[in-house]
This record gives C-alpha cells, sequence and structure tokens, in this order.
C-alpha cells in the first residue's frame, strides 16, 4: 500500500489546527503520534510547510493523550506539539500546565464495515437473546460506532450509543449504563479497549474491528484478566505493612500529586513505609532497576493504571492499580477500577 493510499483511509481534522497555528505565528513544531499512525506523518507534510513551519517528527510511542513528549519539544525546542489521534486529555489534573502549546489533530478511520460483518453481530446478539447494548468505540473507529448503532436500532436493537471516545483507562460512561444494557459493543481495534470495558462490566463484551473487519466476543479474554489481578491480590497481602513504592509519572498527563499524595496518606496509616519514584517511561527493565537498588515490597503505579495490567503483569513482585490497592488495604471483592 502506497502512503497516499494510507492518507485516503483517514480523515485528518486539520483545518481549524492550520488556522490557529497562523495565529500563533508557529515557526518550528514537533508532530507526534501512536506507532501506528505514524505513516500520517507524510500526510501532513505539504500542508504544514505551506505555512513556512520547520517540522520536526517524534519518534516516541504515544499511548494516549496523557503521553505528550514535552522533552523532546523543548530539547529541540518548538514552538507547538501536534499530537495526531487522540483529542487533548480530560483526566489530567487540574493546575497541571505546560509552557509548550500542544494542539490535538483528530483522525477518523473511514473505511466502512461491511454487510456481513453487521449481520455477523446481529445474529451473534439475538443468538444470545441480547435485546439491549451500548455501543462505544475510540475516537479513531467514531465513523463505524455510528455505523454500527444506526444499523443495529434498524434491526430493532436498543442502542446505547456514547458518542465519547472511550480510553484504555476510562470507560466511565459505560459503566454508567452498565445496569440498563444486556450487553456492551466496542467498536475498536485489536483488544485493548475492550479489556478496559472488561475491567469495569461483568455483562457479555462483543468487539467489532474495524481493520480486520471481525466481530468477537471479549468476555473471556477480560475474565482471564480479572483472575491474574484477583490472584495478585491474595499474593500482595503478604507485603502488607511493609515497603511501598509509589511510581509516579513524569509526563503531565501521567503526573497526579493529588493521587499521589492520598494514596501515600492511606498507605502510611496501614503501616506502609512509603518510596516515592519518578519515572517518565516505564517499563518492564526500568522497575528491575528500581527493585534492585530499593528491594522494596510492592509497587503502586500512579501514572497510568494498564501499566500494571499489561506492561508490568509478569514482575516478580505485585504491581497494583491504585484501584487494586485501595481494595487491598480495605479487602474489598469489588474489582475497582481504574482509580
Amino acid at each position: 500500500m502506497s502512503r497516499r493510499d494510507i492518507c485516503d483511509l483517514y480523515n485528518i481534522q486539520l483545518n481549524s489546527i492550520l488556522e490557529e497555528l497562523r495565529v500563533l505565528k508557529t515557526r518550528r513544531i514537533l508532530l507526534h503520534a501512536p506507532d501506528g499512525l505514524k505513516p500520517l506523518y507524510e500526510c501532513l507534510e505539504s500542508r504544514l510547510r505551506e505555512l513556512g513551519v520547520e517540522v520536526f517528527y517524534s519518534s516516541e510511542p504515544a499511548y494516549g493523550a496523557c503521553d505528550i513528549p514535552l522533552e523532546e519539544a523543548r530539547r529541540v525546542p518548538v514552538d507547538v506539539v501536534l499530537h495526531i489521534g487522540h483529542e487533548e486529555y480530560a483526566l489530567r489534573e487540574q493546575g497541571i500546565n505546560t509552557e509548550i502549546r500542544v494542539l490535538y489533530a483528530p483522525v477518523y478511520y473511514t473505511v466502512n464495515l461491511g454487510e456481513s460483518v453487521l449481520e455477523h453481530l446481529y445474529r451473534l446478539l439475538t443468538g444470545n437473546n441480547i435485546k439491549s447494548v451500548t455501543v462505544s468505540s475510540t475516537l479513531i473507529e467514531s465513523f463505524q460506532r455510528k455505523q454500527v448503532a444506526h444499523y443495529l436500532r434498524g434491526r430493532n436493537i436498543n442502542v446505547r450509543e456514547i458518542s465519547t471516545p472511550i480510553l484504555g483507562c476510562y470507560c466511565g460512561l459505560v459503566a454508567a449504563l452498565d445496569n440498563s444494557v444486556d450487553a456492551h459493543v466496542v467498536v475498536s481495534g485489536g483488544v485493548f479497549h475492550s479489556i478496559g470495558v472488561g475491567l469495569i462490566s461483568s455483562k457479555p463484551i462483543i468487539v467489532v474491528d474495524p481493520y480486520s473487519q471481525r466481530v468477537w466476543t471479549a468476555r473471556e479474554e477480560a475474565d482471564r484478566v480479572l483472575k491474574k489481578r484477583f490472584f495478585l491480590l491474595l499474593k500482595a497481602r503478604d507485603s502488607m505493612g511493609g515497603k511501598l513504592g509509589l511510581l509516579i509519572g513524569g509526563r503531565p498527563g501521567q503526573f497526579r500529586p493529588a493521587l499521589v499524595e492520598y494514596l501515600e496518606s492511606v498507605a502510611r496509616v496501614f503501616r506502609f513505609k512509603v518510596y516515592k519514584i519518578v519515572s517518565s517511561y516505564l517499563t518492564l527493565e526500568r522497575l528491575v532497576a528500581i527493585d534492585n537498588g530499593l528491594q522494596l515490597d510492592l509497587y503502586v503505579v500512579t501514572s497510568c493504571p494498564r501499566l500494571p495490567i499489561d506492561d508490568l503483569a509478569e514482575f516478580y513482585k505485585p504491581v497494583l492499580t491504585p484501584g487494586e490497592f485501595i481494595m487491598l488495604v480495605t479487602k474489598s471483592e469489588r474489582y475497582i477500577y481504574p482509580w
């Protein structure tokens, strides 16, 4: 597939951003995108250069709008970071500002779902006596979410469409409707976002993947993840009152001082000795290095609740989300996600 073909697959909302760049008299700009959308760099290049802007391209990954590489932007330096593929991160703690302007360019995948995909979805729902559903998606699959909602309404399925994009770390609007529907339909690529929904709901989860044009169920996979998390919590009970590492995110969207302060106060009530550790980019290798130095009993990640679940699950000591830590100390049997 040529670069031009890739550009034709996506609708990039750029006009208002170009106008803002003109108003800001931007001279230097850093483009940043998730790895899967980095081919769109070339789609934007000519339009940005028409403004006489010097363009820099970030090689850093992007796991969300919380994950903006401001350290690169300062080093170059640039006037503006243009992040491709997400809207501004709504869960950033108030009062945390950045000195470099960050703009967000929404991107929408434009390929329609096939009729056979929609029919498969309908038969899967009716075959399981599912009469009412939420339909949610990430930002990039918004077009396909609307297509699914429209189709199911036409087939007399009761649809609660959620227009606000879901995030891997937050599906609160889905959770709010959990008692009002029989199942949740998630329109997204891969398993990441459907697992997020599965962490906050015990209902059936049906995934519609517009990239593979497939429909499948994610409940079994979500339950497998939950079983692992509950087993880890049992293991963590041996660390009560021990040495606790609070892992603090270094990037503005992942720096949560109010959450850190709260968890620290709770930990001290339960006689943990607290170590505060800062990490801009937390990986399994970084955690091994930290543990070699401090030899702690367990860790709580405050930056991103998906890191303990997806990236750090195989670490040899318990690594918990904030919600899981509250479950540990309160002995709650109800899974708490994310905070």
